[in-house]
């Protein structure tokens, strides 16, 4: 035999042994799907289509059969373990139990048949086929055969994601208000959320798909309510909903020491006017002050306060916005010893009185008081007054520092001023002035009255 012939027997011989065994019959034979030994010849391709990578439950599949060689006769054996067969093409039948499906003539290369997926939980599906091409010799000679299986898994029923929502339920309107979302999914499928916000019953759609309303929009007693959706993909979640009332903020106080620095003795100004509240107004300010000599004092509904410490105090401030909301602050001031006006010497000069005095503070005007009436204002320390009257006199030196006077830092001194004797004839001439005035008129009134009589 020639080297080519062999080579080609051994070829044949190969396909024969590794062509699957088929059991051909013209009018077709169940349950035969993994093959048999009768048909051993040419292998060829079993085709399937039609079925799914993974089934739903209950679902109609139409699966198409056939074969990767084109002949003149064919055949098939179809099974399934799970799901039900029907509607098979022409040349084709399904039987009684409904699990396989085989030609009903060899008439046919291609044929289909309708698989009906089971119920829910089956689990793995097994398809089994085998397909025969015949020449049409009825011998088994010169056929070709192949087999096809395929495992199909069950498409699990979709589970609706989890949603959970709360609000903090202390909140005012100087934070932001945020929501605490959290979702979950059975199905480890990827979660999307849908949020709505209410204010008062209304919703706000500038907030739409945020998880944090601004405390810009927060306002004392509103209520807001979130609503949130989670979806899958395939399915929504039952709606989550939350509500909380916003708070008042209370006011923030703050004192402002006006005068300083504080002496003792000597009058404080402070004021609440740098106090604030974030979402309303600052309609009252308490205070109250007490210093570690027993001294005390209040007063309400006024921003600036004053009062006179003589030693280190405590002072306290109470404001009231306009919701009630409140807010407290309290200061302890150091007192101090001020600058003193002291040594006020008076020396009279005719009819003028030489002041002066001494100062140990700052640079500062003086207010000259005589006998509790103020008659001039200095920044010199010394001053000359002329009385208008003699006798006892009392002066008083007042220091006015930056607008500030001083009661604790003043002194007083107490004189006479003698008459001198210009004084005395000065106001001797003119009482007699005045005397004969008088005496003149009183004369002209008697002559007038004289005259009227003699005429009568």
């Amino acid at each position: 035999m020639s080297r080519f012939g062999t080579l080609a027997l051994t070829v044949l011989m190969l396909l024969v042994v590794s062509a699957p065994v088929i059991n051909g019959h013209p009018t077709g034979k169940f349950n035969t799907s993994s093959g048999c030994n009768c048909h051993t010849t040419t292998a060829i391709d079993a085709q399937l289509s039609g079925y799914p990578t993974t089934y739903t439950a209950g679902e109609q599949y139409v699966l198409a059969i056939g074969m990767s060689l084109s002949a003149p006769a064919g055949g098939f054996s179809l099974d399934i373990d799970k799901g039900t067969l029907s509607n098979p093409s022409a040349n084709a039948q399904v039987n009684t139990l409904q699990k396989s499906a085989t030609h009903s003539s060899s008439a046919s290369t291609s044929w289909t048949v309708t698989w009906t997926a089971p119920s829910s939980g089956s689990g793995l599906v097994t398809i089994s086929l085998a397909v025969l091409a015949a020449d049409n010799n009825v011998d088994n000679a010169g056929d070709s055969s192949g087999i096809f299986s395929i495992q199909i898994a069950e498409i699990s029923p979709n589970i609706a994601p989890q949603v959970s929502l709360t609000l903090p339920q202390s909140i005012d309107s100087s934070t932001d208000l945020v929501a605490n979302i959290s979702t979950s999914d059975a199905d480890d499928d990827p979660v999307s959320v849908s949020i709505q916000w209410l204010r008062n019953g209304f919703r706000e759609g500038s907030l739409d798909n945020l998880q944090t309303v601004p405390a810009t929009m927060l306002g004392p007693g509103q209520v807001w309510t979130c609503k949130v959706i989670a979806n899958d993909g395939i399915e929504n979640s039952q709606e989550a909903i939350a509500s909380t009332t916003i708070s008042n903020s209370p006011p923030t106080a703050l004192i402002t020491i006006v005068t300083n620095p504080v002496w003792i003795g000597e009058t404080v100004t402070v004021t609440s006017e740098q106090s604030s509240d974030s979402d309303g107004e600052v309609v009252n300010s308490i205070w109250s002050w007490n210093d570690s000599s027993g001294n005390s004092g209040s007063a309400h509904s006024t921003q600036s306060f004053t009062f006179t410490p003589f030693s280190e105090v405590t002072l306290t401030l109470q404001i009231v916005d306009d919701l009630g909301g409140i807010g407290l602050a309290t200061k302890t001031i150091e007192v101090v010893n001020g600058p003193h006006v002291s040594n006020i010497v008076t020396v009279q000069n005719g009819e003028e009185v030489e002041l002066s005095w001494q100062w140990d503070g700052p640079l500062s005007e003086f207010s000259i008081i005589r006998n509790g009436n103020s008659i001039a204002t200095t920044n010199q320390t010394s001053f000359v007054d002329i009385p208008i009257f003699s006798g006892d006199n009392s002066y008083s030196i007042q220091p006015v520092i930056d607008g500030r006077q001083l009661n604790a830092g003043s002194d007083s001194s107490a004189t006479t001023v003698e008459s001198s004797f210009e004084e005395l004839q000065s106001t001797n001439d003119t009482a007699g002035l005045v005397l004969g005035l008088i005496m003149l008129i009183s004369s002209l009134i008697a002559a007038g009255t004289g005259y009227l009589n003699r005429g009568d």
